[in-house]
């Protein structure tokens, strides 16, 4: 089973390739996918079956507006989410419940948009996909190692770092690893295959490769879309731009609610991300929030490693340094004056789930140490604890 949960993964990494090469190399003769001067969305499922039902074990929201604006936001599927009968249950269970239909109804519903068309694949042949566009760069930056011999087959993953050419099997195996942060990370991997397949293996591939490749993925497909949009998909690649593309994920902090593990989605945070990136909307900017951000690991540079990250994404950053010690426990993210800006920062962060919102009070020893070293007028202390990096 856990098999065929990453082949269908794989097939829609590769699938979303397509369709957005497609859309930025054709926007002029969209057709229906695109009202003319309006965004529309495509929900994307990769399937697992448990029994007899079909479960949504991947999903992705491709977002497209004729200005060449093309959103990609990756919903994890443990979100915890109300359905049509007033029940809560994980995002996953949509499809199991209500199919394509229920899926976008609820998928709508949580991020406030429409979502008229979906794509849901089931049991692709991930492996031969890749193998068929010639494999695929990766720079790898740790050792992956990974065994679980209860999967059918077992399963025994040994990556090392570096720059390397993935084949099917390894391109596999890197998004199917367990070994660091759960679903995000396998979502934060997805993100970097489906980058480095655009960026590499879509740019300047001649039309017959495509079109064998959609014929190939076609049987796997439940889909709204015609053959001919699916046709029309295949002409891709020519001067295909990832610079285009904007990749995100639904902001989210688990919880445990009756023994069963949820991700609860971060709503001010999510309506903040949702009014920016296909509304065009800015409620809330990284440039309206200053951080300062202290090392309270001791890990070289982390400090300044993590400043430089939120620079580049526009926060403002109005002091690097040391913490009062080098002992914290955890990555610790103190709200000085306003959520809203603490949940932005925690979504930015590479992994998000690993630094902790608190208020002073609630860590008033260490706020009061710092606090002589914290600029008037910031909103956020980011303080990097136990295993916190930046490695980009």
């Amino acid at each position: 089973m856990r098999k065929q949960i990453l082949f269908a993964l794989g097939a829609v990494v590769v699938v979303i390739g397509i369709v957005i090469g497609w859309y930025l190399v054709t926007q002029r003769h969209v057709g229906r996918l695109v009202a003319q001067g309006k965004r529309t969305n495509i929900l994307v499922l990769g399937l697992d079956k448990a029994g007899s039902k079909h479960r949504s074990d991947t999903m992705m929201l491709l977002s497209l507006s004729p200005s060449k604006d093309v959103v990609l936001l990756s919903i994890p599927r443990d979100l915890r989410v109300k359905l049509d009968d007033g029940s809560f249950h994980k995002l996953n269970a949509a499809y199991a419940t209500g199919g394509a239909t229920q899926a976008r109804k609820t998928v709508g519903s949580l991020l406030g948009v429409n979502i008229p068309f979906y794509i849901a694949l089931d049991y692709a042949v991930f492996e031969q996909l890749i193998d068929q566009l010639g494999g695929v760069t990766m720079t790898v930056d740790q050792a992956m190692k990974y065994d679980d011999n209860s999967a059918n087959p077992p399963l025994h993953i040994d990556i090392q770092p570096g720059t390397q050419t993935f084949d099917g099997k390894t391109a596999m195996e890197y998004v199917r690893y367990r070994g660091d942060s759960g679903d995000l990370g396998r979502i934060s991997r997805q993100q970097k295959l489906l980058t480095a397949i655009l960026q590499e293996r879509f740019q300047n591939k001649d039309y017959t490769s495509i079109h064998k490749m959609v014929r190939a993925i076609n049987p796997y497909l439940h889909t709204n879309l015609s053959l001919v949009d699916l046709y029309d998909i295949a002409k891709i690649v020519h001067g295909v731009d990832v610079q285009h593309v904007q990749m995100a994920t639904i902001p989210s902090t688990p919880v445990t609610i009756g023994d069963i593990n949820f991700l609860e989605p971060q709503v001010v945070a999510m309506e903040s991300m949702i009014a920016h990136l296909i509304r065009g909307v800015n409620l809330l900017t990284p440039s309206d929030i200053t951080v300062a951000v202290f090392n309270g690991n001791g890990t070289r540079m982390v400090a300044s490693r993590a400043a430089a990250y939120l620079k580049a994404r526009n926060f403002v950053i109005d002091k690097i340094a040391n913490a009062e010690t080098f002992g914290y426990d955890k990555t610790y993210i103190i709200a000085l004056n306003d959520m809203a800006k603490a949940q932005m920062l925690q979504a930015t962060l590479p992994q998000p789930d690993d630094a902790t919102i608190v208020s002073p009070d609630e860590l008033s020893t260490h706020y009061s140490a710092l606090l002589p070293y914290t600029p008037k007028g910031t909103d956020l202390l980011l303080i990097a604890g136990k295993g916190f990096d930046i490695n980009e």
